[in-house]
């Protein structure tokens, strides 16, 4: 007779094997990331804690008008500080906000840890009285800054100027403001100063006591007319030369009036 006795299912000894290796490369992948990660806060903790890595040395160059003690607490940097917990981009919109700086360049280097900071400042070219209130005028031709007691270059007088479109027609005019001294100045002229007239008119001032009367720009074509005009007629201190019309030139001088082609 056939024996039907349930019969015992006996585990593959290759299966258990294979399942014991599993652990133990789960176990020793294991061990791998915690002494990984041991590894990588020891090391956190040595660059936080370790006197190589703090600043030795902060060096500020091309700052003129900007105080060093005032780059470094823009920079919110001392000596002593680690390295590694400065956050440098934070630190250069920081010095960007300050008015006199036009832009800035920062490097660090770790061994010896040091920083460098080498700063771009505005060039004053003009000094602008607004609403009786003096401001710096850029060699762009832009307000940068409110003006302290001391002057920069050519003084612009701007009490009776209404800019029609806010900031854009104030910047727009002292551009050509700073454009035509430029032009005067290259024939070898002399501008005292300038006035700035309701709707843009400017009044070029010159040392010799001549004004020029401009509306837009100023070209080397009028002030070669203005030249000749002084040495043929040789007018009178006082007199105001009207530039404003393409290809003459109007005299003025205490009331009378007159014309030059």
């Amino acid at each position: 007779m056939i024996d039907y006795k349930e019969t015992k299912k006996i585990a593959s000894k290759k299966r258990t094997l294979s399942k014991i290796n599993l652990a133990i490369r789960l176990s020793i992948w294991l061990c791998l990331g915690i002494s990984g990660t041991l590894i990588v806060l020891c090391g956190i903790a040595y660059v936080v804690n370790s006197e190589l890595f703090h600043v030795k040395n902060i060096e500020i160059k091309g700052n003129v008008h900007v105080d060093r003690n005032e780059v470094l607490a823009m920079l919110d940097l001392e000596q002593g500080d680690n390295v590694f917990n400065w956050d440098m981009d934070a630190a250069q919109q920081r010095l960007l906000k300050q008015p006199w700086i036009k832009d800035v360049s920062i490097s660090r280097s770790f061994i010896p840890a040091s920083v460098s900071i080498r700063v771009s400042e505005h060039r004053p070219t003009a000094t602008l009285i607004l609403k009786d209130k003096p401001y710096y005028i850029s060699e762009e031709g832009h307000v940068f800054a409110s003006a302290s007691d001391d002057r920069y270059g050519i003084m612009i007088q701007a009490d009776d100027y209404e800019p029609a479109n806010g900031q854009e027609d104030l910047n727009n005019v002292l551009k050509s403001a700073i454009q035509a001294v430029s032009v005067v100045e290259a024939k070898g002229i002399k501008v005292k100063d300038i006035v700035i007239e309701a709707g843009g008119v400017m009044d070029i001032r010159l040392a010799s006591g001549i004004t020029l009367v401009i509306l837009g720009e100023m070209t080397p074509r009028k002030v070669d007319m203005a030249m000749r005009t002084i040495r043929e007629i040789k007018p009178a201190i006082g007199t105001v030369m009207d530039l404003t019309c393409k290809d003459k030139i109007v005299l003025r001088n205490r009331g009378q009036y007159g014309s030059q082609g």
